[in-house]
């Protein structure tokens, strides 16, 4: 267990002062808690539903991604998560997980227990507005993600989920300009959005046909921004951000 202050929860503090304002001793505070370094491979189950949570992760690198599942073994996915993310801070209350968190790609944790959350938090309201505001957050994305599955089709669903990964990437330092990461297979894509692999491989393509996208084999380039964001009926407001657009 690391106990000294360490740049190695910096992501999470950045994330968090992005939204909310923390003074030097509210970051310092945050970044002396200790936390126990992990690698987990993707697909590893960092979270399982029905769990009872000892510790909250912060994601250092890679991606991970909420799900539920159904009785019959469907799964929906609720959420991508990436760099700086705190994925299951209301564990640290509700103690008892109520759905699964899976490593997308190669990820690097940090596990932090939930004494030393509720600690800090109730030392420095700072830091207690912070997480506050950082659920309240997530819970702003999940009603946006309802929206796209039960009220778009799948060119906005779509078009929608490539400008929010675009955009919070951007925000957390991991891409620079009109290209990002793209770290999810057809078969995700279709989880997150509703649709089939046929379905979303179609969408893909015809987005790169119109000169929105291009499509490397872990990444995209955004070509024409302002289209990709009228195609996914898209506004950033949702995300509590302010965010530079790509060029």
């Amino acid at each position: 267990m690391h106990t000294p202050t360490s740049p190695v929860l910096a992501p999470m503090v950045h994330k968090l002062a992005s939204r909310s304002p923390l003074g030097p001793a509210d970051t310092a505070a945050l970044l002396a808690l200790p936390y126990r370094l992990a690698t987990r491979d993707p697909g590893t189950y960092l979270v399982r539903e029905g769990d009872r949570a000892d510790s909250c992760i912060v994601l250092l690198s890679g991606f991970a991604y909420r799900s539920k599942m159904t009785g019959d073994g469907d799964r929906q996915i609720l959420s991508i998560h990436l760099q700086g993310d705190l994925v299951d801070l209301q564990n640290s209350l509700l103690e008892v997980a109520d759905h699964n968190v899976q490593a997308l790609t190669r990820v690097e944790l940090a596990y932090i227990s939930q004494e030393a959350i509720l600690d800090v938090a109730a030392a420095y309201p700072a830091v207690t507005q912070a997480f506050w505001r950082d659920t309240l957050v997530d819970a702003s994305v999940f009603r946006e993600w309802i929206l796209n599955v039960g009220q778009r089709d799948a060119r906005q669903r779509i078009s929608h989920l490539l400008c929010e990964l675009a955009l919070r990437q951007e925000a957390a330092g991991i891409c620079e300009g009109p290209r990002f990461e793209w770290p999810m297979t057809q078969e995700q894509v279709g989880d997150a959005t509703g649709l089939t692999n046929v379905h979303v491989n179609r969408t893909l393509q015809r987005l790169r046909e119109d000169g929105l996208i291009s499509l490397g084999s872990k990444s995209v380039t955004i070509t024409n921004w302002q289209d990709l964001q009228d195609a996914g009926d898209f506004n950033s407001a949702y995300l509590h951000q302010c965010f530079a657009l790509p060029a």
